[in-house]
């Protein structure tokens, strides 16, 4: 079945004008504008009901998913924010009666916020560590001249060849450095190492270090 054409606001006020003006059927209208016929009639009872000549706005395709089912979307998306659109459309598809398509799934993770980013790269830290650094960071908060008796120093090695690709998670604005939107990172055997440190009003020197580092070269 061939869509019919909208008609414009001056076509529709052409047949309403050919109609106010009395004297000519909706057949006539019809004939001599070039319209069909229940085109004609259709844009009569609308002026007559509503007194428009415009259509009035039309509600669209209802919505596939409901808001229970975005929600268990969303909860499948969290338990693994790497997995491909396709895997989550898998596993989202076993519990519904109708089909769905990644597209749809797609726009529903993007109506909730989520949307592919590449993952923030940070240091590994355990839940213990977390713990016991927040710990540190509440006992140290009033610190003032104490500072002055401290020296921050760390190791870093630099890879020469490391496999540098990007992890695409699912996730929300705020969420950038969510634990389990993050890809760790770890020092590996191969490189070089070198050695740093800062105080609170100066940098100190960056030491190439070779062999083992034991507790009195450390010191």
């Amino acid at each position: 079945m061939t869509k019919r054409r909208e008609l414009t606001p001056f076509e529709r006020g052409e047949i309403i004008g050919a109609w106010r003006m009395g004297g000519h059927s909706r057949d006539e209208i019809a004939s001599t504008l070039g319209y069909t016929y229940p085109t004609v009639c259709d844009v009569i009872r609308k002026y007559e009901k509503d007194d428009i000549t415009i259509p009035l706005p039309r509600p669209g395709r209802p919505a596939l998913l409901d808001n229970r089912d975005v929600r268990r979307l969303t909860q499948i998306r969290k338990k693994d924010r790497a997995a491909t659109l396709e895997e989550v459309t898998e596993d989202f598809a076993t519990g519904l009666t109708i089909s769905v398509s990644s597209d749809t799934v797609r726009r529903a993770l993007h109506s909730e916020g989520y949307f592919g980013r590449i993952a923030k790269k940070k240091p590994l830290v355990s839940e213990t560590n977390r713990k016991k650094r927040l710990g540190w960071c509440r006992l140290t908060k009033g610190w003032k001249d104490e500072w002055n008796k401290v020296i921050f120093s760390d190791e870093s090695r630099i890879e020469l060849f490391s496999n540098d690709y990007q992890r695409v998670v699912w996730r929300q604005p705020h969420e950038k450095y969510n634990v389990n939107c993050l890809q760790p990172t770890v020092k590996k055997s191969d490189g070089i190492m070198v050695w740093g440190c800062f105080c609170r009003d100066r940098l100190g020197p960056l030491v190439v270090v070779e062999g083992r580092i034991t507790g009195e070269r450390y010191k």
